[in-house]
């Protein structure tokens, strides 16, 4: 029983050491950008936009494969928002984002 006990914490302890360098070597560094963006977007997640959720959307906004106008529940004054914000604000290499209304 005790034999049990020690192999059951040496293996969690094994485990844990593989999910913590894992973690640091598989980690993707997202866009800064994203987070606000997403915040500005209605947030209902709801695929109108042809993209399987607000975050998707964002994503695709920056990579400038889609229009402002494709969500659906957004308002213009959303979509301003969000423009002027990409015109303020640019990636990490110094360069803006080009915004298809």
């Amino acid at each position: 029983m005790t034999i049990v006990i020690v192999l059951a914490v040496a293996l969690s302890v094994i485990i844990a050491g593989v999910l913590a360098f894992a973690s640091k070597a598989l980690y993707v560094e997202e866009d800064p950008r994203l987070q606000d963006i997403v915040s500005m977007l209605p947030g209902i997640n709801c695929g109108n936009c042809g993209n399987p959720g607000c975050k998707a959307m964002a994503e695709s906004i920056l990579a400038e494969e889609s229009r402002l106008t494709s969500c659906k529940p957004g308002t213009q004054e959303m979509r301003e928002e969000i423009a002027e914000y990409l015109k303020t604000h640019p990636d990490e290499e110094g360069e803006f984002t080009k915004v298809k209304m």
